[in-house]
């Protein structure tokens, strides 16, 4: 196991590499510079934008500025924010509490509900649950979740009054503070993912109460909750927690238009802003941290096979 586990976080290096050089040229080459950003339109002339371009070094050749910047980027110092007059690891730290508060919520939310809704309607397979579940998970991911935002800010904010419309308070100001301005993000973010965990929970266990041992099980006389949860649903879970494992690490960068929507200070939404400026050192900084995280949690699942399920073993 732990080999495996060393050969993966290996593995991790090159798949970095390849997305750090992705975005270091992809932020060059886009239109826009981050020069007549900072000088302003009205106040830039020539000598000005030329000044700011040299003081940020970005009068250089593009392959000159990569191979500046990356054994800076390798040691993890990804430069300061050209706005924020910050290093980014610092910016990037301080917002992502925020999305990871806003995407753990989410989770939360879509595990409690996603997970009964499958198992029940593949318990209750072609019953009115079912249907109810199948046109919940056609809803739930046919429907914009920056839509859904925008009316349950009607509905809830402005005519009810009940949650705040926009903005967030940490956890440090109170729970009541901190759960009240992220209800309506979490429902708004959960909804598609909710929809999809259960659709792939009621396929994952409709594939496993088809099998032999189930109909055994039941003919041995044991009980229907016992069939359903200790030899259907343990058999099912590699698929369920692959897909939590999945909707968490798109959560994370999916939360962008969430937080937009919001006003939410996370790290979605600093990522918006970095490139409407053109701070390229955020937007390099930010899709590191996304990869790294997407790269851990998937690390994670694959370990968690072997704990749901003895037999699988990564040796050889």
């Amino acid at each position: 196991m732990w080999m495996y586990v060393v050969k993966r976080v290996m593995a991790f290096i090159p798949t970095v590499f390849i997305v750090v050089t992705v975005i270091f040229f992809l932020t060059r080459v886009v239109p826009g510079d981050p020069a007549w950003v900072l000088v302003g339109h009205q106040l830039a002339t020539e000598e000005k934008v030329a000044e700011v371009r040299r003081e940020l070094g970005l009068d250089k050749p593009i392959l000159t500025q990569y191979l500046i910047w990356l054994p800076r980027a390798i040691q993890g110092d990804f430069g300061s924010s050209i706005f924020f007059k910050q290093p980014v690891i610092q910016v990037i730290s301080e917002r992502f509490p925020v999305t990871l508060s806003l995407a753990g919520l989410s989770l939360l939310v879509t595990i409690v509900v996603g997970v009964p809704l499958g198992i029940i309607s593949a318990w209750k397979h072609n019953t009115k649950v079912d249907h109810f579940s199948t046109i919940f998970s056609v809803l739930g991911i046919s429907m914009p979740s920056f839509w859904l935002g925008f009316l349950l800010v009607m509905v809830f904010s402005v005519n009810f009054g009940w949650f705040p419309t926009s903005g967030y308070r940490p956890l440090s100001l109170g729970f009541v503070p901190w759960i009240s301005h992220l209800v309506l993000p979490v429902i708004s973010l959960s909804m598609a993912e909710m929809a999809l965990l259960t659709r792939m929970t009621r396929s994952s266990m409709l594939e496993v109460l088809g099998k032999e041992y189930i109909v055994t099980a039941r003919a041995k006389g044991l009980s229907e909750g016992m069939v359903v949860y200790k030899h259907a649903f343990k058999n099912a879970l590699v698929t369920v927690v692959t897909v939590v494992g999945l909707i968490f690490a798109l959560s994370l960068g999916g939360s962008v238009l969430i937080e937009n929507v919001f006003a939410i200070p996370g790290l979605g939404r600093l990522m918006v802003s970095a490139a409407i400026r053109r701070d390229y050192p955020i937007v390099e900084g930010g899709m590191i941290y996304f990869t790294g995280i997407a790269l851990f949690v998937n690390l994670l699942v694959d370990i968690s096979y072997t704990l749901i399920n003895p037999k699988l073993t990564y040796e050889k």
